[in-house]
């Protein structure tokens, strides 16, 4: 749309045109001649009356006043966010004054306002920010968070303008407000809503294994890239604001050694923003990835079967430098040592030993998380005329200080160095921190929670649970063991367990099922007179066996559940109650999941099938449970169900019958063992991708372990073809199937317990296993074949 006059073409029109614009002309000069003449009469009692300004101390006018005084200029010089140092003052300077810079405004000039430009969404960690102000004036932009606070400060130049670069924060509509610090009563001006989206942090201070941390906005998508390669890992930010991202040991996994990675991160409109914003990469961090488990350490104190003081035992060997040792004395971590220069590390344990024989064993971890295979275990003795509870300590006479809430033991806990100062409590209720310092040897060292074998403190004969044995995120030893998935893939992972499920189809099985059919008709089962029910039929009455099935499954997780932990080894303390509920949890899922697959083979008829603990199968989880224990084996034996599904006594003779055979057909034996053999997979994959660190990390660690083992353990013992096993229903239907089942679950097992770490059943061990098998198995088979014939005849 055009205004009249203000286009050429309306110069074509006529007079009434120019007539137009001569009379607005006439306007404009008699508005700017008006102003000319007021404008000497406002600014004079302004500059008469001012102080602020340079220039304004004195000042006369007719019938306006008279200044007294010469006021101090207020003018501060700038302050810059990256400020410059100024040169040293010669030696004169002290007593003359600093001239500034500082511009002034121009004579007779009104402070205006200052005002901010836009600066828009901002994805960088500075920003620039301008606007008009003053000459001369000094402005900051405000924080948006804290007001009091500046993001950036500027001096206005003399053509009015002003500009800053100053650091900002994550957050959504931020609004920045520019203010005048030279006349602080002319008002602010605020820029628009930003959304702010900085990149995020990379923590590259120590090695890793390959996990990725550091900080950034809550609620944020971080990606993570590496130079020279096209995987990108992405990690949510936690309400905390830190950020974890990992990657595994796979093909796309980097190499060891050093590696240049950089992030950004995504902000969402979940979290307040207006769009999806994604912030600049982060400046490029390098970090080493170290992989390799350091060599497993060495005791060389306590010396092996030598008796010594039941007083705080000292522990001492050698192991890599720069690595930190932990040792335990019967399962339970008693100290922690940084291993000097030479390779020398010593501690002692924070609690005095009970009289009798105990076993050291100790690990080492380097900066980057790997830990080291246990070093061979000491068995040494305390002797029982020790005295069992130490003097009390003395400021300046022990050989280290500490509270004893820490400590958990009759004394307080800690090390330092020795005659130094600092005291003990004779009771462990001391308030603070574990002392730490250098131990006897010069080694830094620090208390641990724990007793020896006497477990945890006490207080006055009470459970301590102020230090570190109430701390629920300490780790256990239960899932330590077992090994990842990207650990576990190797071809020498492969080939023992191909060669495992070999030897146990052809030297296990094989001989297990020639065994029972030998005896399945020559040796009736004469179970039910050994348990008690030797009752003849006419004493029993229809239903007097059923017991509720709630009662026999709970039953059956709880049994399991406890010889679970008693094979594992457990003391009072916070952290083996997060394993006791990681295990139960663990074995009810794997219970649940068979009662499952059970009632649905079954159909419409699902009413007719019970289930009961099986004798086997509870014997099988005892030997486990007590060879666990007695060996200290690590992965742990677990056999994580003991139910069994057998047909219902409260009903019809019909129903029983079909009850019996639903229980005991194939396709109950195929569903029930591939329902165990995929959980056994899943826990496997979700301790893999788990980190057992913190309360919940440690948690999904340890249920998911006793998925895996639990139900390995229970596959392998149910596929044995022996009488009413899963392993004889498969076998007598299809070999085909029943070989398959048992190569996959036996390999699996295989795979899991054949990793780096832990404490594994010896080779020699299993092979005369294998011969007492294959022995008994041809001694039955030729006393059946020979003997038997000559007593029938």
């Amino acid at each position: 749309m055009d205004t009249g006059g203000d286009n050429v073409q309306h110069q074509d029109v006529g007079g009434d045109v120019r007539r137009r614009r001569s009379r607005r002309t006439a306007a404009r000069s008699l508005v700017t001649i008006v102003g000319l003449v007021l404008l000497p009469l406002v600014s004079v009692p302004a500059l008469a009356t001012t102080t602020t300004l340079p220039g304004a101390g004195t000042g006369t006018g007719a019938g306006i006043g008279t200044v007294d005084a010469p006021q101090p200029s207020r003018t501060q010089p700038p302050v810059y966010s990256n400020p410059v140092p100024a040169p040293a003052p010669g030696a004169g300077d002290a007593s003359s004054p600093v001239p500034t810079n500082t511009p002034t405004p121009p004579s007779g000039g009104t402070p205006t306002a200052p005002t901010i430009v836009d600066p828009g969404d901002i994805t960088t960690a500075l920003a620039r920010f301008a606007g008009r102000a003053t000459p001369g004036h000094q402005v900051r932009v405000a924080e948006p968070a804290v007001p009091s606070a500046s993001v950036c400060r500027a001096t206005a130049t003399p053509g009015g303008t002003w500009s800053c670069v100053g650091t900002v924060r994550s957050g959504p509509a931020q609004v920045f407000t520019v203010l005048d610090t030279t006349a602080s009563a002319l008002p602010n001006a605020d820029a628009a809503p930003s959304d702010v989206i900085v990149p995020p942090t990379i923590d590259a201070r120590r090695p890793t294994t390959g996990t990725v941390t550091g900080t950034g906005h809550p609620g944020a998508t971080v990606t993570v890239a590496r130079a020279g390669s096209s995987a990108a890992l992405t990690a949510v930010v936690t309400a905390a604001g830190t950020w974890s991202a990992r990657w595994g040991t796979g093909p796309g996994a980097p190499a060891e050694g050093s590696v240049s990675v950089s992030a950004t991160q995504t902000a969402s409109t979940v979290t307040g923003y207006r769009s999806d914003l994604r912030s600049a990469a982060s400046a490029a961090r390098t970090l080493v990835v170290d992989r390799t488990a350091p060599a497993a350490p060495r005791i060389t104190a306590p010396a092996g079967s030598a008796a010594g003081s039941a007083q705080r035992v000292r522990i001492a060997g050698t192991a890599e430098p720069r690595t930190v040792v932990t040792a335990y004395v019967d399962s339970t971590a008693v100290c922690r040592a940084s291993v000097a220069a030479d390779g020398s590390w010593s501690c002692r344990a924070a609690d005095s030993l009970r009289a009798g024989s105990h076993m050291a064993r100790a690990v080492a971890q380097d900066e980057a998380g790997n830990t080291s295979s246990a070093a061979t275990a000491v068995v040494f003795r305390v002797s029982r005329g020790a005295s069992v509870a130490p003097a009390a300590s003395s400021p300046g006479t022990t050989p280290g200080s500490g509270g004893g809430a820490d400590g958990g033991g009759p004394h307080g806990s800690g090390t330092g160095p020795a005659h130094g100062s600092g005291s003990g409590t004779t009771h462990g209720s001391g308030i603070g921190t574990p002392g730490t310092g250098s131990s006897d040897d010069g080694t830094s060292g620090s208390a641990l929670p724990g007793g020896g074998a006497g477990g945890s403190g006490s207080h006055g004969g009470r459970p301590d649970w102020t230090g570190p044995a109430g701390d629920w995120t300490v780790a256990t030893g239960y899932d330590h063991a077992v090994p990842t998935i990207q650990s576990a893939s190797s071809w020498r992972t492969l080939a023992v367990a191909a060669g495992v499920a070999a030897v146990f189809l052809l030297l296990v099985a094989g001989p297990v099922r020639v065994l029972a059919g030998a005896l399945r008709e020559r040796v009736p089962l004469r179970a039910a007179r050994f348990t008690g029910r030797n009752r003849t039929r006419s004493e029993r009455r229809h239903g007097d066996d059923a017991v509720a099935s709630w009662v026999t499954i709970t039953l059956g997780i709880a049994v399991a559940g406890v010889l679970t932990l008693l094979g594992t080894g457990i003391a009072l303390e916070a952290r083996y109650v997060r394993l006791a509920i990681g295990v139960v949890a663990g074995v009810a899922v794997l219970s649940a999941v068979v009662v499952l697959a059970t009632r649905w083979t079954a159909g419409e008829d699902r009413h007719t099938v019970t289930y009961r603990l099986s004798p086997g199968l509870l014997l099988a989880a005892v030997l486990a449970s007590g060879l666990t224990r007695a060996a200290d084996l690590s992965p742990a034996l677990v056999v994580g169900v003991l139910l069994v599904p057998v047909a219902r006594t409260d009903v019809g003779t019909a129903a029983m019958h079909l009850g019996r055979g639903l229980a005991a057909c194939a396709r109950s034996a195929t569903w029930r063992s591939v329902a165990l053999l995929v959980l056994a997979v899943v826990g496997w994959v979700l301790h893999s991708v788990t980190p057992a660190s913190g309360f919940a990390g440690s948690l999904v660690s340890e249920f998911a372990s006793t998925l895996c083992v639990g139900g390995l353990g229970s596959l392998v013992v149910t596929l044995l073809p022996l009488r009413g096993t899963a392993g004889a229903a498969l076998a007598s239907v299809s070999r085909p199937r029943y070989a398959a089942l048992t190569a996959v679950g036996v390999g699996l097992a295989a795979a899991v317990y054949s990793g780096t770490a832990g404490t594994h059943v010896p080779v020699g061990a299993m092979a005369t296993g294998v011969g007492v098998v294959l022995v008994a198995a041809a001694a039955a088979w030729a006393w059946l074949r020979f003997a038997g014939a000559g007593i029938r005849s």
